[in-house]
């Protein structure tokens, strides 16, 4: 029986940064198994081709709103299946090398399926058994698939069939859910020239972000078409092979060609034999986890969408070096009291911290300082006047507890509350600043001012 040093299931990014950071650091003999495609969910099904595809939306809206600055475009056409192929040339130069470079580095890959069978036992789709003196569980996660009557009977999209299924842009789309994969599949295709409705339970949209900011982004949203049915419950799908018809709680019935699923996701451990290797589930289907990610098994560690909370790609590469260290013998606490988070959607919605909500649930007396992105100059040439800058800290100490931005460019305007956050510096320091003219980070600048003057 062939033996590691380390084995590796799940080859996205967290797995693969573990297993080449262990190679290169520690010299192990180290192995990895992915049963799809090396690169995992992100770069095949999700981060990547997603924003290729927004970026071909945002520049078709563009074009069409070209004539508010004195330019003609006579027609604007999406070429639906050239958008696509678009994304898979990035992906496939991207990942051209495949296993070669994981084989480079001296790490052995199996592209096939492998099952944990006991603490220190994987078995491989094709029978084979191996022993590893560690594991890494990165398996990621799958589209969660709602109890709604109806629904598993139809040919329902999830993010991977939204991408990479249909043949030419749908007449109309249903979006259930609207968080950050609905608004951005919503926003996608109502661009691309899709009826779009999105039903969402909550009272607002992206009910994980500050009310302040869903409130500015809605309406833009609203601006390019797309429906946003928000506290409704659809009780019903039915599929007729032309199209969807949903219904909703009290009767309403809306009808739609495709329909998309975007409720979450759920950790995927549905192969593994948890039990007999002592990896403990909670209630919410998560491993229970101590602070250096390892698991109720000594020698289990999972990271990663894995984990099943804080789905992001940087959160997984975080999560990496923590495992790296621990197995290195230098252990070190999670901590995520500063994570940043980006909606992709145009404006785009940006967060990092605390809501004001979750600061006041949480016991702080919350002071906030907000400015308004109509007020920066910048916003009126380029003629995108929608949005907001929000801070949100606590009124005894001044610490920052969250940040809040939507704006065209907020994906990046969220990291200077990011290094102020860690740096746990005055609001006072940011706000007294000199940031350049004309640029939308004056109004970061001008929250800051707000907030240090209470």
């Amino acid at each position: 029986m062939e033996r590691f040093d380390l084995f590796v299931i799940g080859g996205g990014g967290t797995g693969s940064e573990i297993a080449f950071e262990l190679r290169r650091r520690g010299g192990m003999k180290v192995a990895i198994a992915e049963r799809d495609k090396l690169g995992g969910e992100c770069n095949h099904y999700g981060c990547v081709p997603t924003k290729v595809m927004l970026r071909s939306a945002k520049i078709a809206a563009t074009a069409r709103d070209a004539g508010r600055f004195g330019v003609r475009i006579p027609s604007v056409e999406v070429d639906f299946l050239a958008v696509r192929e678009r994304a898979s040339r990035i992906i496939d130069e991207q990942s051209a090398g495949g296993a070669t470079p994981f084989e480079d580095a001296g790490i052995t890959v199996f592209l096939q399926e492998a099952r944990l069978i006991g603490p220190h036992r994987i078995e491989l789709a094709d029978g084979t058994q191996i022993e590893a003196v560690r594991i890494a569980l990165t398996t990621g996660t799958d589209a969660s698939t709602p109890p709604i009557p109806g629904l598993a009977d139809g040919p329902f999209w999830t993010n991977r069939e939204a991408i990479w299924q249909p043949d030419h842009v749908p007449s109309s789309l249903a979006v259930i859910g609207s968080g950050a994969i609905g608004i951005e599949f919503s926003q996608m295709y109502a661009r691309f020239g899709s009826e779009v409705t999105a039903f969402e339970t909550d009272p607002q949209i992206l009910a994980g972000e500050d009310e302040t900011a869903t409130a500015a982004l809605r309406p833009v949203l609203e601006r390019d078409g797309i429906h946003l049915l928000t506290e409704v419950k659809v009780e019903r799908a039915d599929h007729d092979g032309r199209g969807w018809t949903l219904t909703l709680a009290g009767g309403e019935t809306h009808r739609a060609e495709e329909l998309l699923v975007a409720t979450g996701r759920t950790p995927v451990f549905d192969v593994h034999d948890l039990s007999a290797a002592g990896v403990e589930l909670d209630d919410e289907a998560r491993p229970i986890l101590g602070e250096t990610l390892r698991t109720t098994a000594d020698d289990i560690w999972a990271a990663g969408d894995a984990t099943g909370d804080l789905l992001f790609t940087h959160v997984g590469m975080y999560e990496a070096g923590l495992v790296v260290d621990d197995i290195l013998g230098n252990p070190r606490p999670r901590d995520y009291r500063v994570v940043p988070r980006v909606t992709f959607c145009d404006p785009e919605i940006a967060s990092v911290g605390l809501t004001e909500r979750e600061a006041q649930d949480a016991g702080h007396e919350v002071r906030t300082g907000i400015a308004e992105i109509a007020d920066n100059e910048r916003s009126i040439i380029d003629g995108r006047p929608g949005g907001v800058v929000k801070l949100v800290a606590d009124a005894r100490t001044g610490e920052l507890l969250g940040g809040h931005i939507v704006a065209e460019e907020a994906g990046a305007m969220i990291h200077e509350v990011v290094a102020a956050m860690a740096g746990r510096d005055p609001a006072a320091t940011i706000g007294s600043a000199i940031h350049a003219y004309p640029t939308l980070s004056e109004s970061v600048k001008g929250a800051f001012q707000r907030l240090a003057e209470g």
